[in-house]
């Protein structure tokens, strides 16, 4: 079963440049560093991002990491569910990875539980708790989220339709889950579009956004409260092009009285992205880091 969505795997043309935003500005710490990679955690399992130095110069998603208390079974479900299987590979911080590709040939990490760590040290600012989601971009936001649920996991909120959505979200079978790991956003081709981090107070966020924004350096969007989620967020851009969310407050599925099953919010309700009343920017939308075909990655750990 799909117990945890962890982390991604992002390639990213400046790789001190991106540890060093993560850790200024996300509030991340580095675990360890193999080779060409960089294992950042929040607090104290082994990691909630990892970092590739790329040979391109370009941005590009590698895998999106999910943890299982049953790598075998989780495996053969995706391949069941039309994923390419690419076999088991070393991962620092587990004991088992498998590589797979999904559809849109988006690559796939499914791992066991990730090892704990001593806690990160404390930071004159605060540390997000843990890795929250990623929202991955398809043409076809539907197919992409019957492949995931076919993987395990559980429809939380649709907006447009449950057959044509615009966005789609999506729990992991677990009592007190987030309301979503996963969100699949309807887009002109396959690209992943944001990853968020879940904070303990909106006062945490409010002192990182702070920190962040100059005479040069602003909000993609936000604050505000989603409504699918309950979350209060804030979104900003990273020094690769990868925007990142800072949130709070999301529903937990199954402890949480704002959870009353999946519902579908119509196009016109501006509630289902800001309870608030601020629109979608431009902006936020147009967002794009492109996927890596796991035919085509060094899988090295």
């Amino acid at each position: 079963m799909i117990t945890r969505v962890s982390s991604i795997t992002l390639e990213v043309p400046d790789i001190e440049s991106s540890i060093g935003f993560f850790e200024e500005h996300i509030g991340l710490t580095v675990t360890e560093r193999t080779g060409d990679r960089a294992y950042l955690r929040a607090r104290s399992v082994h990691h909630d991002l990892v970092l590739v130095a790329s040979q391109s110069g370009a941005t590009s998603l590698h895998t999106l990491n999910f943890e299982s208390d049953d790598v075998a079974s989780d495996v053969a479900r995706a391949v069941a569910a039309g994923a390419k299987d690419h076999g088991p590979i070393d991962h620092a911080g587990v004991d088992t990875a498998h590589l797979l590709e999904a559809p849109g040939e988006i690559g796939l990490l499914i791992h066991s539980t990730l090892q704990t760590v001593d806690a990160a040290p404390a930071l004159r600012l605060a540390q997000p708790a843990h890795f929250s989601h990623f929202n991955i971009g398809t043409p076809d936001p539907a197919s992409l989220i019957r492949f995931f649920v076919d993987l395990g996991m559980r429809n939380s909120d649709w907006i447009g339709s449950v057959e044509e959505p615009l966005i789609g979200w999506l729990h992991c079978p677990v009592d007190g889950a987030l309301h979503h790991g996963v969100a699949v956003l309807r887009s002109p081709d396959t690209r992943l579009h944001h990853i968020s981090y879940e904070y303990d107070t909106t006062e945490q966020i409010v002192d990182r956004v702070d920190n962040f924004v100059d005479d040069t350096h602003f909000l993609v969007w936000g604050m505000g409260r989603h409504g699918t989620g309950g979350s209060i967020f804030a979104y900003m851009n990273d020094v690769s092009g990868v925007m990142v969310e800072l949130g709070t407050g999301m529903i937990r599925i199954g402890q949480d009285p704002r959870w009353n099953g999946p519902q579908v919010w119509p196009l016109d309700d501006p509630r289902g992205v800001d309870e608030w009343g601020s629109s979608v920017p431009d902006a936020w939308m147009a967002q794009r880091v492109d996927v890596s075909s796991p035919a085509t990655l060094r899988i090295e750990a």
